[in-house]
């Protein structure tokens, strides 16, 4: 407990210097602290989950399915260390009168919708991919072919007994689904794979989705490509030598919202190089005395072994001038007869083994 001090009188205070002072000075500043009154205890910090903003959804075939991010901060913005559960509400509204969507206020939403799934638990775990969480909800067998209403979602999480504040909204127009492609179909070409398909559905769509996963993968990632609906081939110039894929397309009837038709079934196909390299260009034969100088251009493959050269004499066969494949793109054939005639043809070779076709033969007479 502090003791209350008795001032010194003006009369009889000492000198004191400078530093003698401010020591004082702060002597009398601990006091004044030491005695203070504590204040009343700060409450708990609350652990309410930030509000979801980047809900989105999409239609494939009968099913919906939805992606978020993984709430990790508070709403103030500290670490959340997950969350408990996540609750997922929908709202019917009429469509306007030319069919498109109604505006919707969020105080209808949030006061007249309907909790219609909610993931906790083994259900919450499974559902969450790296950051994000990612769901599905099936939808009616009966859609209706002309709709008359649409739906409206959105989510809130939970942490112990605190709750997010409403996320963001997203709205889909529930109607029966394009037709998914048909006849599926793979062509491995030297530098890409042909994906093929056809559509019966006289429907009008968007486009198309073409999916593609390593046959090792379990699930696919984002399209591929996503192409014009006049489409029925794609070219997929990204493939690698010695990989397997296994591919999917979808119909893309909306893209906002995103609605597609369930996978066109799924093709595998093992890309080998088993094709030829290119024939080089401007492969010319030049007569010197007892010799023939042979140039060519590169072949324009990447992954050539070298080239091989094919000579005839008068009254022989072409034969092999080397039996391993050269790596230039010159060569001076010596030790002929002057005044004879000799034609070339050449080969290419690449680093698999795949041999080109022999070229067009080119002929010249020695000096």
């Amino acid at each position: 407990m502090c003791s209350e001090q008795t001032p010194t009188t003006p009369s009889h205070r000492p000198h004191r210097t400078l530093p003698t002072r401010l020591l004082l000075a702060a002597m009398g500043l601990a006091l004044f602290v030491g005695c203070g009154k504590m204040g009343d205890p700060m409450p708990p910090l609350r652990n309410v989950p930030m509000k979801t903003s980047d809900l989105s959804i999409r239609q494939q075939g009968k099913v919906l399915f939805f992606d978020m991010a993984f709430p990790s901060t508070t709403a103030s913005g500290l670490v959340l260390g997950g969350v408990d559960s996540v609750e997922l509400s929908q709202y019917a509204k009429a469509l306007q009168a030319d069919g498109s969507l109604p505006k919707i206020d969020p105080r209808e939403l949030e006061n007249g919708a309907e909790v219609i799934l909610t993931l906790r638990g083994s259900d919450l775990s499974s559902a969450v991919v790296g950051d994000r969480i990612q769901f599905r909800l099936p939808m009616s067998d009966d859609l209706p072919e002309t709709p008359t209403s649409a739906s409206f979602f959105a989510v809130k999480t939970y942490k112990g007994e605190e709750t997010s504040a409403l996320s963001n909204q997203v709205a889909l127009i529930p109607a029966k689904p394009p037709q998914a492609p048909n006849n599926l179909g793979l062509e491995a070409l030297p530098k890409s794979i042909r994906i093929t398909w056809d559509l019966e559905d006289p429907r009008p769509i968007e486009g198309f989705e073409i999916l593609r996963r390593d046959a090792s993968q379990r699930g696919y990632g984002d399209p591929l490509k996503r192409v014009k609906g006049e489409a029925r081939d794609f070219f997929d110039r990204t493939a690698v030598y010695g990989n397997r894929y296994i591919y999917t397309v979808r119909s893309v009837a909306s893209l906002e919202p995103l609605v597609l038709s369930a996978d066109s079934g799924e093709r595998e196909i093992h890309y080998e190089d088993r094709f030829p390299p290119a024939i080089p260009k401007n492969f010319v034969a030049l007569a010197e005395t007892g010799a023939v100088r042979l140039r060519w251009d590169p072949s324009p493959d990447s992954d050539v072994a070298g080239y091989i050269l094919h000579r005839r004499e008068p009254g022989r066969d072409f034969h092999p001038l080397n039996d391993a494949p050269m790596r230039q793109v010159e060569y001076l054939d010596r030790g002929l007869t002057s005044g004879f005639s000799y034609s070339y043809r050449i080969q290419v070779v690449d680093q698999q083994g795949n041999q080109s076709p022999l070229s067009e033969p080119i002929t010249t007479t020695t000096r």
